[in-house]
């Protein structure tokens, strides 16, 4: 994965290991319920133990899970946004998105949806998809950043997709 400088923070982009659970339910403690609720599309104020057990999930065939972590002041690790995509085919996936809300706009999000994207191209899929609400323009602007096409709308949920070419190719 790789290490770079967020504000003169140092973050590490790596994988979700089995340790980071508290670390994950920290970070949705520490997000604003407006943006939990553009990622999850409800009300939820924390996560359920049901829900932290299926973000949990490391089914790596299935699913890439990554985090952004730095050290906090007093040393201990902090998750300060997560990124994942979880396969609906052999060879295409649906991505999801959440940057804690004191770090929004800094370039968290398209150092995170870059790496997953980097990853999802490495494991050989062709398609990335992502359910956006439609108010959630901060989300659709990055989405665009990468070249994301909009494949309609339903029910206030902007469908896209991404078409993903191995590199080189």
């Amino acid at each position: 994965m790789q290490t770079f400088n967020l504000q003169g923070r140092v973050v590490r982009l790596r994988p979700l290991e089995s340790e980071d659970r508290t670390l994950l339910a920290e970070l949705f403690g520490r997000t604003e319920p407006h943006d939990l609720q553009m990622r999850f599309f409800s009300g939820l104020r924390t996560p359920s133990p049901a829900l932290l057990d299926l973000l949990m999930l490391s089914d790596r065939e299935q699913r890439i899970a990554l985090v952004a972590s730095s050290p906090a002041s007093g040393g201990q690790p902090e998750i300060l946004g997560e990124a994942r995509t979880h396969a609906l085919t052999a060879d295409s996936g649906e991505l999801a998105l959440l940057v804690r809300s004191d770090l929004k706009g800094m370039g968290l999000g398209s150092v995170m949806l870059a790496e997953l994207i980097r990853e999802c191209r490495g494991r050989g899929m062709s398609l990335l998809v992502a359910q956006v609400l439609q108010h959630n323009a901060r989300m659709l602007r990055l989405a665009q950043k990468f070249g994301f096409r909009s494949a309609g709308a339903h029910f206030g949920i902007a469908h896209l997709t991404l078409a993903l070419r191995p590199l080189g190719g």
